[in-house]
């Protein structure tokens, strides 16, 4: 996720600071972008796995939701 925030902050100042410089600028700042895009997503991605192998993220809500609706 820190590669991400760099590559998202790179590409952003790098669109925002060489606009209309060159076209390779615009490419590099869009392949950051792009970059910063896919490790967020593989980041968001490891971090629902590493959730989802935890029960106390997945088993007690889901009791509770079972709970709550039979008591209801």
């Amino acid at each position: 996720m820190r590669a991400a925030r760099v590559l998202t902050l790179a590409g952003g100042a790098g669109a925002a600071l060489l606009a209309g410089r060159g076209r390779s600028a615009a490419v590099a700042s869009g392949l950051a972008l792009l970059a910063g895009s896919a490790c967020t997503r593989f980041g968001v991605f490891a971090a629902g796995i590493a959730s989802a192998q935890d029960p106390k993220y997945v088993v007690v809500p889901q009791r509770a939701r079972l709970d709550a609706r039979e008591v209801g």
